[in-house]
């Protein structure tokens, strides 16, 4: 964790789901920083619940689950499927992710070096065989899928949870009009489609989104979220080494004190 102090008084936006946040804004807070949670997206249940619960209802066929997201944890959790059977090894992507899965008694088998899905594959060798089940997002990337298939896995997707825009548009816009924001902290690609789908929504063509962007330090908590970012062409100040409050709060100091030297 950097030093209490280390953001004092700057004014950081953070565009996660609200459920998501209060963890990252208490850490960010405790380093002096004023903090504005402008939720871009939220959770919500699957249009279509059956597949994932007949998935559940059938577990002893799998060989592993693996978990991208704590909104994930809490979409298993909703539907009681922990305890596993106990031949099933667990895979998180992240620290998060495994946090919830343990909060819930489950175990953690695997937990990458590198937090994402890339990190996790580079981790797995030959799957061949493995029945792997993979509950996600709908909007969620093929990446893991599709490498798991790539190393002989028979992969069952079904759709956990839904990411929906969230509230938090507005109250970003203001900020960002003032030139009042130092940084807004990015945390999926998802946080920054649905920003720029609210300001469209709102009357708020997708150029002047951007430059009222431009306008604040853009810090991503990985890898996918830089390329997002980059690819509506902003600038990413910093990436978060690991998507961490900690990883966080270190690429913010990083992102700040770049745009002090220029």
């Amino acid at each position: 964790m950097e030093p209490t102090g280390s953001l004092q008084g700057k004014r950081i936006a953070i565009t996660r789901a609200a459920e998501r946040a209060e963890g990252f804004a208490a850490a960010i807070r405790a380093c002096g920083a004023e903090v504005l949670v402008c939720p871009t997206i939220a959770y919500a249940p699957p249009d279509d619940p059956a597949p994932l619960d007949a998935a559940l209802r059938d577990l002893d066929r799998y060989d592993w689950l693996m978990i991208t997201s704590a909104a994930a944890v809490e979409a298993l959790s909703a539907r009681k499927a922990w305890p596993l059977p106990t031949h099933m090894r667990v895979a998180a992507v992240g620290k998060a992710t495994a946090a919830a899965i343990e909060a819930c008694g489950g175990c953690v088998d695997l937990l990458p070096a590198e937090q994402h899905a890339e990190g996790l594959l580079a981790e797995l060798g030959e799957m061949a065989g493995a029945r792997v089940l993979l509950p996600l997002a709908d909007i969620a990337r093929e990446t893991l899928a599709a490498g798991l298939r790539a190393r002989g896995a028979v992969v069952d997707v079904v759709i956990a949870y839904r990411t929906v825009p969230g509230p938090g548009v507005q109250r970003l816009l203001a900020p960002l009009r003032a030139r009042a924001l130092d940084a807004v902290v990015f945390s999926s690609p998802s946080t920054l489609r649905y920003m720029l789908d609210g300001c469209e929504r709102l009357g708020i063509d997708r150029q002047t989104a951007r430059d009222l962007l431009a306008g604040a330090a853009l810090v991503a908590i990985g890898p996918a979220t830089a390329r997002a970012l980059e690819k509506e062409g902003l600038v990413v100040s910093a990436r978060a080494p690991v998507p961490t409050a900690e990883g966080m709060i270190a690429a913010l100091v990083e992102a700040l004190q770049r745009r002090l030297l220029h």
